[in-house]
């Protein structure tokens, strides 16, 4: 073992965690003066304590982090989670590999190949030390950046694949696995040579496994793909259908109109004419076509995907005999990502809000898109009645339509889980019900 001062250690440690938390605060986004300075204090408290437990520190940073997540938020935040399991790990396989160059070249430089000898310039040591260490984290972090750059459109579908979870299993295992190297090493006097083999090891088990999660990663995403095609083919399939039956009506009110311009000119009868307008007044087209301020709401939405599934919703709720009407009080509505996951939320909300109406003396459904700030919100109202229990509606097979058919509301529930920065709120009112469906912009 070698002898190294308390100074020497807590620059070692010093270094190490200064290098973590600078890292961890670009790639969150933390750059204002109150993170630096909060930072930097914080750098120095984990140094002096892990002056005196050395790689333990590791392993109580990750469970204070996991702590105050919970704490704060009332579950994990995995993506912060990861990217500080990540840094960790990278960061302690580099300074086992840097201690262990270090110690090669002061061997070189005394001209000896007695460990005890190092303790003799162990100011040396750990300088050489540092350097290299920044020097390896200059170049890992110039690599990371153009792999960034190169594979960025793979980076952002793993965002979108909603295996964090799995992630951060994997990084915690891979950590705790380090980390009983590193501490069983220190107590057992295991030299620098059998330590780094092992080290290195972890890190061929590092490549391996990120290689396996690139190949999982294109097939994962080759059945999303299919799967999304296949959905926006069903809304389009069901649009143009819409389209078909709208066209079918305009050419029978054709038909009629031609008649009725025909029995204009053969009769006298006044009052048979107005008999004759009324029923043509009331005719399906005229019934169901959308109006100009529905158009010109509906206009506001510029996903066409939104778009399309709305004006479907409305003719199928005319069907019903239920009135959907849809509110867009600012000029623009676009949503940025996750359409398709959108898309599936607002079917399942508008196809359970238009059967609930159905059974309804209150047949009016509303949708309603706003934006606060950095969120977007999408509402839908409709009555209810006694049978109605906000406790159950997101259960598996709760419906008040009968057993086994309450999936939508559970499929909904599920979806907005899956992603982070959805929130689902549901608000009782006298006879009423609204669920909004919340989506920050900006990451939390």
């Amino acid at each position: 073992m070698i002898d190294v001062s308390i100074l020497d250690g807590f620059m070692q440690s010093f270094f190490i965690w200064l290098v973590i938390i600078a890292i961890y605060n670009y790639l969150l986004k933390e750059k204002n003066i109150k993170t630096m300075i909060l930072s930097i204090l914080l750098v120095v408290e984990l140094a002096v304590v892990g002056t005196v437990i050395d790689d333990g520190m590791f392993l109580i940073v990750i469970l204070c982090a996991m702590g105050k997540e919970k704490i704060k938020q009332g579950k994990l935040n995995l993506t912060h989670l990861n990217v500080l399991l990540a840094l960790v790990i990278s960061q302690m396989l580099v300074a086992v590999l840097t201690s262990y160059l270090a110690k090669l070249i002061c061997y070189a430089y005394l001209n000896t190949d007695q460990i005890s000898e190092l303790s003799k310039v162990s100011h040396l040591l750990i300088g050489i030390q540092i350097l290299m260490m920044y020097v390896v984290d200059v170049v890992i972090l110039i690599i990371a950046h153009w792999i960034a750059n190169k594979y960025a459109l793979s980076i952002e579908k793993f965002r979108n694949m909603e295996i964090e979870r799995h992630l951060f299993i994997m990084l915690l295992v891979l950590f705790l696995s380090i980390e009983s190297v590193l501490i069983i090493s220190g107590l057992q006097g295991v030299t620098g040579t059998i330590q780094l083999t092992l080290l290195i090891t972890f890190a061929l088990m590092i490549g391996l496994m990120g290689w396996q999660m690139i190949a999982t990663i294109n097939v994962y995403t080759r059945r999303k793909s299919l799967e999304n095609e296949k959905l926006q083919n069903e809304q389009l399939s069901a649009y143009l259908q819409s389209v078909e039956q709208q066209y079918l009506e305009l050419r029978k009110f054709k038909h009629d109109y031609k008649n009725l311009v025909v029995s204009l000119n053969a009769q006298n009868d006044i009052s048979g004419i107005k008999d004759y307008l009324a029923s043509a007044t009331h005719s399906q087209i005229l019934a169901t076509s959308l109006d100009d301020v529905k158009i010109a709401q509906i206009q506001r939405l510029k996903n066409e995907a939104i778009r399309g599934l709305v004006v479907q919703k409305f003719f199928y709720a005319n069907q019903c005999g239920v009135e959907l009407n849809v509110e867009i009080p600012h000029t623009n509505f676009e949503i940025s990502r996750d359409v398709t996951v959108v898309v599936r939320i607002i079917g399942n909300l508008l196809d359970n809000a238009i059967e609930q109406a159905q059974k309804m003396s209150n047949k009016i459904v509303t949708i309603a898109f706003n934006v606060i700030e950095d969120t977007l919100e999408i509402a839908v109202n409709n009555a209810i009645d006694s049978d109605f229990d906000q406790r159950k509606i997101f259960s598996t097979g709760y419906s008040t339509k009968g057993e086994n058919r309450g999936l939508g509301l559970a499929n909904v529930r599920e979806l907005v889980d899956r992603k982070r920065h959805f929130y689902l709120d549901v608000e009782q009112k006298q006879a009423t019900v609204t669920m909004t469906l919340m989506i920050t912009m900006t990451e939390k």
